[in-house]
């Protein structure tokens, strides 16, 4: 059972090219980023579909982050080379900046990692899947600047279906 009581998807026997199968659809989301004081919250939504004959997800979500509103546009597949998801994103706050995560399904969740530099300075990212079930996910969203060792939340989402 995941934390709003609901059972999270058995994924022991799927295939790992079809772990993502459960985010295609339409997503209402309740976005919240940190503030100085507490959690600032918003709606949003999320639509994944696929393309390339279903080997791609696009994504294409509306929401909030620390810049305001934002709208953002997604990629991910799955490389059967590496047997890795890979991830990547642009929005309309920081268009460009296309940074790759990368990462595998265990028990249940996924952490996809990704790195750049910011200002120079080494960034490490963590985006992280989990409570899954067919009508509901959560994410989230941390970063690290000492090479993994500390991670700070600096965003989090919880999706339900839409119906």
């Amino acid at each position: 059972m995941n934390s709003l009581g609901m059972k999270e998807l058995d994924r022991a026997g799927v295939d790992a090219e079809h772990e993502f199968d459960f985010l295609e659809g339409e997503w209402d989301a309740l976005c919240r980023v940190p503030l100085e004081s507490g959690w600032a919250e918003a709606p949003g939504r999320l639509t994944a579909s696929r393309t390339l004959g279903g080997k791609v997800f696009v994504e294409r979500f509306e929401g909030i982050y620390h810049g305001g509103a934002l709208e953002g546009l997604g990629l991910r597949a799955f490389n059967r080379e590496t047997r890795e998801w890979e991830h990547t994103w642009t929005d309309s706050l920081q268009p460009g900046h296309f940074h790759v995560w990368k990462g595998v399904f265990r028990d249940g969740k996924i952490d996809l990692l990704g790195e750049w530099t910011d200002d120079g300075k080494p960034v490490r990212s963590r985006l992280t899947w989990s409570g899954i079930t067919p009508d509901s996910a959560h994410w989230e969203s941390s970063r690290s600047s000492d090479g993994g060792k500390t991670w700070t939340l600096h965003w989090v989402i919880e999706f339900r279906r839409r119906r």
